[in-house]
């Protein structure tokens, strides 16, 4: 749990530094995702307008599955600059903000891992690993003749 006294906070900014396991975001591991390291954080508190922001970095560590080849992938994700506020109403001593930080990591994740960006992916007739080489199958759909007199509309 990531908490700060509003206390202290008062007085002084304070520093949040420390880890958090990967269950903390609570993500179902699969062939596809897991975090595959604790969830490092380095975040500041300041006090300003009768609140808290919180400012800094959230980062860990993706392996998976690549979404186009399936080859064996991992990836950092991180939150390079948090900045998240928080009303602090009277007599709170104590502030929880690790669903707050939770929520922007899950915001982070990829929606496919990606060995490379440039990834060729499976061939879909074959199933070849098109980053090894071209396969020779031909990947050109065969005309419909049913659209056909559509596919002469010139609009």
């Amino acid at each position: 749990m990531i908490k700060f006294s509003t206390a202290r906070l008062d007085k002084e900014p304070i520093e949040l530094e420390g880890f958090e396991p990967a269950e903390f975001l609570e993500v179902e591991p699969s062939d596809t995702l897991t975090v595959a390291a604790p969830v490092e954080y380095k975040l500041l508190a300041r006090q300003v307008s009768g609140g808290a922001l919180v400012t800094g970095r959230v980062s860990t560590v993706l392996a998976g599955e690549c979404g186009r080849c399936l080859a064996p992938v991992r990836q950092d994700c991180a939150v390079e600059e948090l900045s998240l506020y928080f009303d602090i109403a009277p007599g709170v001593e104590e502030l929880d903000i690790s669903d707050d930080v939770r929520v922007e990591m899950t915001l982070a994740l990829p929606m496919t891992l990606l060995c490379s960006p440039d990834c060729k992916g499976l061939c879909p007739v074959c199933g070849a690993d098109r980053n090894q080489g071209e396969c020779g199958c031909s990947l050109e759909k065969p005309s419909n003749p049913a659209w056909g007199e559509l596919d002469k509309l010139n609009l």
